[in-house]
């Protein structure tokens, strides 16, 4: 493991509020890592990836020294993205994308995205403009949020 994304559902489940995760279970429900083995051609050995899955909530999570993920379950990391910052990326990228493909979001469209200082807002603001939103709005309730929004 590279790096391990902390997520509410991590609290949730050591706080016994998610019944379908039993102890003992290590937690981590989203990470970066390295393939360092059973690579292929879509993830060759040495390859950065992202995932998230049922791991840290059905079987043993990103807080290992190792997991053993499911093909299915992996995204590549582009060169210019760390893998320790890529780490927390995939479940609040994940659900900004769903939550815009529940709300039948097309291209054009203006989205309104609350809570921009947080991670699902701010990407939920970003994936918008890359599929083509008109326009992005948030809000937020602290300036200095609002100057880091303004930034990206």
């Amino acid at each position: 493991m590279i790096g391990a994304g902390v997520t509410p559902l991590d609290h949730a489940i050591l706080s016994g509020s998610y019944p379908p995760a039993n102890a003992p279970l290590i937690l981590g429900n989203e990470g970066a890592g390295e393939i360092v083995a059973g690579g292929d051609a879509d993830f060759p050995q040495g390859s950065h990836v992202i995932f998230t899955g049922p791991y840290g909530v059905l079987e043993n999570g990103t807080y290992c020294e190792f997991v053993s993920v499911r093909k299915q379950n992996l995204c590549l990391v582009p060169e210019n993205i760390l893998p320790v910052e890529a780490a927390g990326l995939p479940a609040a990228y994940a659900t900004a994308y769903l939550a815009l493909r529940a709300a039948g979001f097309e291209a054009g469209k203006t989205v309104l995205a609350p809570a921009i200082g947080g991670s699902v807002g701010n990407a939920v603001t970003q994936v918008a403009r890359a599929l083509g939103a008109k326009h992005a709005i948030s809000s937020t309730t602290s300036h200095e949020k609002a100057g880091q929004a303004m930034a990206m």
